[in-house]
């Protein structure tokens, strides 16, 4: 791909961070609901299991949509879809913070999280059009932890946020206000670019092979283990801060530093994992691993009753995250994959990922109604990550030396 005409690379950095601003607002309300979900249930009523569907909505809207919208959205141009998107989330902000009932929230919810995802198939447009492909690692790296960052200061926060403003509602109202501001800046400073637009786009408007992903066994095995762990996650982020304030274990500002603690320690753990996996060249250790440490860590969360001691282990869970960068890196590496498949395969992990964390406040919400005991549900999720160990172990290596290695087997 050729440098853009009439401009330098470094403006490319421009229209990235005005549209991380966007992206990482996002994760950052996203992520944060479970701090909000006590006060909600207080304030409207909520059931255990209608908070369960609530955190669900989280998980369960880009776990439906992700596949389908990245291959429709994809033919569009960015700066519009993201323009579009900010422009329809801002009232819906405002309508989330305003919603008399569960249901009405619920709705808003769904609408704000569907609406949302349509900015997802901008990001690797706008990456192809500004930086040459030896720069998307970088970009990628960039945004990833801008994601990791937004969403572990939002929930650090948010106990003090709503105790400054009086509510939940208000937080909602403030959300608002500033994704107004940040939609001004991203139609001040986003553009496409116009060297590069028409060939990005040409590329785009190809049908995504879906069929692709049904002859890869690494996926399947992938998705399985990675639906483990996310369920006994999204269960944990969803309803462990209720049922630590409920139990009067930690009030909800430390519920709110220990969750955040978990999303600091997810960046760690990322960028851990993928220079650990460069370093010893396999990808198999980093998934296998975390599934034999995720279960005790989730038990210790639940049976301590010192904030110190939960803060640790929630920072433990993020960093024991290792494999996110390696799933990402492993469709790359599956033999004789095209480059239109990559695309898809990527997608279907993520969808896959999502779908776990979606199941997981579901299950919980189910069991906690039917038995009347909030940690017997919570805890009963503890044995999920474990299907990271049986993938971890099925798949086949995909690292460096397990290449070097199968290629030596094939010669005679």
């Amino acid at each position: 791909m050729k440098p853009p005409g009439g401009r330098s690379w470094n403006y490319g950095w421009v229209v990235i961070g005005a549209f991380m601003a966007i992206d990482s607002l996002v994760f950052g309300i996203t992520f944060s609901l479970g701090i909000m979900i006590p006060v909600m249930s207080d304030d409207l009523g909520m059931s255990l299991r209608q908070s369960g569907w609530l955190g669900s909505s989280n998980w369960m809207v880009p776990a439906i949509l992700s596949i389908p919208l990245a291959s429709w959205l994809a033919r569009y141009n960015p700066k519009k879809l993201v323009t579009l998107v900010a422009i329809f989330q801002v009232p819906l902000l405002f309508a989330q913070g305003w919603a008399p009932n569960y249901w009405l929230l619920l709705l808003s919810r769904i609408a704000f999280m569907s609406i949302g995802l349509a900015r997802l198939p901008a990001r690797p447009l706008l990456i192809q059009q500004w930086f040459p492909l030896e720069k998307v690692t970088m970009v990628n790296s960039v945004l990833t932890v801008g994601m990791g960052a937004a969403g572990a200061t939002t929930i650090f926060f948010m106990g003090d946020i709503m105790d400054a403003l009086n509510g939940w509602r208000n937080a909602f109202y403030i959300f608002g206000s500033i994704q107004a501001v940040i939609l001004f800046i991203w139609v001040f400073l986003g553009r496409e670019n116009p060297a590069t637009a028409p060939e990005v786009r040409k590329t785009a408007r190809e049908p995504f092979p879906i069929k692709a992903i049904l002859k890869y066994k690494t996926l399947w095995l992938l998705g399985i283990g990675v639906t483990g762990d996310m369920l006994c996650f999204g269960a944990m982020e969803t309803f462990w801060p209720q049922y630590a304030v409920t139990e009067g274990i930690v009030s909800m500002e430390r519920a709110s530093y220990a969750l955040g603690l978990s999303y600091y320690g997810f960046m760690v753990g990322s960028l851990l994992g993928g220079v650990i996996s460069q370093k010893i060249g396999r990808r198999k250790p980093l998934i296998w691993a975390p599934g034999i440490f995720l279960p005790f860590l989730t038990l210790g969360i639940l049976f301590s009753d010192s904030f110190f001691m939960i803060a640790l282990l929630w920072t433990l869970w993020g960093v024991s995250e290792t494999y996110f960068p390696i799933i990402m890196t492993i469709p790359y590496e599956l033999p004789g994959i095209k480059p239109k498949e990559v695309a898809v395969a990527g997608a279907f992990v993520m969808a896959v990922f999502t779908a776990g964390a979606a199941l997981g406040p579901i299950m919980v919400g189910h069991v906690a109604d039917a038995f009347g005991s909030l940690k017997l549900a919570l805890g009963i999720t503890c044995v999920f990550p474990f299907l990271l160990v049986i993938a971890g172990l099925l798949i086949r290596e995909t690292g460096p030396r397990g290449r070097v290695k199968s290629d030596a087997a094939s010669q005679p």
